[in-house]
């Protein structure tokens, strides 16, 4: 078996997160102080994989600069038009080659460990040399929005459906794959959806009509789809007690603290409380403001006088006199969970 390679998707134009898209990419998107990709890309890191595709669109010069600093081997694949997460996986065709891959969306933020899955994959090879595929899956109790598995009891996969009307199981099908080569035999073999796109989940439940062996593997720990403002919002407290870095504050003219709190360098915060977790980070000024829990402020920002909980403010936002809940504040954008998607 081949070196395996990482395989990102994000070429996405993130319409349903309109306007906070309109101003960076959605990989690009903070999340607890970091872009979206950078969760799988950390995943991957950590399990050793270093030969990392990117799978852009004319996003790809803003990507390029976003993740200049990324400590792995990067190469970047351009998706010629946005027609699906199959056929994006198809334009990394000459970049995967013969090697086995590990195929992650950019938006999908999850807690487990990807070296556990890494380890099954590798056993499951071993014994089982037909298999084509290990899928990771999670019970949901309405899985309709999702790629849906029916998986008998030793975890084979027996169906797969994208966006069932009337599920047949309550397993949703979340985008972690570790795949073969023979999935672009499957993409060849399929049609575009009523959406008009390729869809991965008939890329894979090909590979069960075809007569490959499929593998589900249940997910344990949180799992997000942060494709709508309500996934976001709801995202950043367990990312922030999952993944947050705080080190250790040092003292600030007449604030208190509470809990882990994280200030960045040349940030100048006075007269605060500061209930963590939070996260302020660089170059930033802060003043006679609380906030927490669970509140980041990006780099260079300017905050006065204001009450925040629950919230992340993006680099550059200056706001005074604001008290606010569960919202993502973006320079003069301000966006919640009630936000209709692409405002």
């Amino acid at each position: 078996m081949n070196e395996l390679k990482g395989l990102i998707l994000a070429a996405g134009r993130g319409t349903r997160l309109l306007p906070l898209t309109s101003r960076r990419t959605k990989p690009l998107l903070p999340l607890a102080g970091q872009p979206l990709i950078a969760y799988p890309l950390q995943k991957l890191m950590l399990s050793g994989i270093t030969e990392i595709g990117i799978v852009a669109g004319d996003n790809e010069a803003e990507l390029r600069q976003g993740l200049a600093n990324v400590p792995a081997h990067l190469a970047f694949v351009r998706q010629s038009e946005p027609l699906g997460l199959a056929h994006a996986v198809n334009a990394a065709r000459g970049y995967t080659g013969d090697s086995d891959f590990v195929l992650m969306f950019c938006d999908n933020i999850f807690s487990e460990p990807l070296c556990f899955a890494l380890a099954e994959w590798e056993v499951v090879r071993r014994r089982a040399p037909d298999t084509a595929a290990l899928i990771h899956v999670i019970e949901c109790a309405d899985p309709r929005a999702f790629g849906v598995a029916v998986v008998d009891g030793d975890g084979a996969v027996l169906e797969m459906e994208e966006k069932p009307a009337q599920p047949k199981s309550n397993l949703a099908v979340v985008g972690i794959d570790f795949l073969t080569p023979v999935i672009y035999d499957a993409i060849a073999r399929i049609k575009p959806s009523a959406r008009g796109e390729l869809e991965i989940t008939d890329a894979l439940a090909e590979l069960v009509r075809m007569g490959h062996r499929v593998q589900a593997r249940r997910l344990t720990g949180f799992w997000f789809d942060t494709g709508t403002f309500g996934d976001l919002t709801a995202a950043l407290q367990p990312v922030m007690d999952e993944f947050g870095a705080y080190g250790t504050a040092s003292s600030h003219p007449g604030c208190t603290l509470a809990g882990p709190v994280g200030i960045g360098r040349y940030s100048r915060v006075e007269n605060c409380e500061l209930t963590g977790p939070v996260i302020i980070g660089t170059n930033c000024q802060v003043t006679g403001s609380r906030l927490g829990p669970y509140t980041v402020v990006g780099n260079g920002c300017a905050i006065d006088n204001c009450t925040l909980s629950d919230c992340e403010v993006y680099a550059g936002t200056e706001i005074a006199g604001v008290t606010d809940s569960r919202a993502i504040l973006d320079g003069d954008l301000r966006v919640d969970e009630s936000t209709p998607p692409g405002t």
